[in-house]
């Protein structure tokens, strides 16, 4: 029996499909808010320097795609790293990544920031939780954005939404989030509102956890 359960164990593990990854170069950075210095985090405020930047992918699958990169001074030398973060990128669509200085300092002396795009992997399957029915509204110069939130998993989620707002010149703004608790199988409705100036707004899942 226990020379059985081991060469069972063996088949499966052999069984596992192999990750596959997206070609890097079909994720565009299409867009890059200028480097701000403000508080971070949702339990633990810290005052950091960060980003927020589009990533667009152009390609046919969706992928979980992982962003870092650099912050630089006048002189183009790195002085400090971003954290790396990952966001799932449906085909032919784009978020807006946040990415905050890793070790969550102010960098006063930092004027640029580099994008590397670390990673690209596509799952077996697309996560079970998603926004749809996505609609804009303008309220006295402000921007709401709405949607429906999805759980589509057997268990109940804890599930963090963003929205995203751009400008005119699609330019990423403000890049609030919420999360919420979402029974199995269960909908719920979601909805933010811009600051002024915003043009466009999406909403859209960032991490979960089951």
């Amino acid at each position: 029996m226990r020379v059985l359960l081991v060469g069972v164990s063996l088949v499966l593990a052999c069984s596992k499909p192999a990750r596959r990854e997206l070609d890097l170069d079909l994720i565009k950075i299409t867009g890059e808010g200028k480097l701000r210095t403000d508080t971070v985090g949702d339990t633990v405020h810290e005052t950091a320097t960060f980003v927020l930047v589009d990533a667009e992918n152009t390609g046919r699958e969706g992928a979980f795609v992982t962003l870092a990169g650099d912050l630089a001074d006048g002189s183009g030398h790195a002085i400090g790293e971003f954290k790396a973060t990952s966001l799932w990128i449906p085909p032919g669509e784009s978020r807006t990544f946040a990415l905050v200085d890793r070790e969550r300092k102010a960098r006063p002396e930092a004027r640029a920031a580099k994008i590397l795009v670390r990673q690209a992997t596509i799952p077996s399957e697309p996560p079970a939780a998603y926004v749809d029915q996505i609609r804009e509204i303008v309220d006295n110069g402000n921007l709401v954005v709405q949607g429906v939130l999805h759980n589509d998993a057997k268990r109940p989620g804890q599930i963090v939404v963003i929205a995203s707002f751009h400008a005119a010149d699609g330019r990423p703004m403000t890049r609030p989030f919420t999360i919420q608790r979402v029974a199995a199988g269960a909908t719920q409705a979601v909805q933010f509102v811009s600051t002024p100036g915003a043009k466009h707004g999406t909403i859209y899942v960032g991490d979960t956890a089951y």
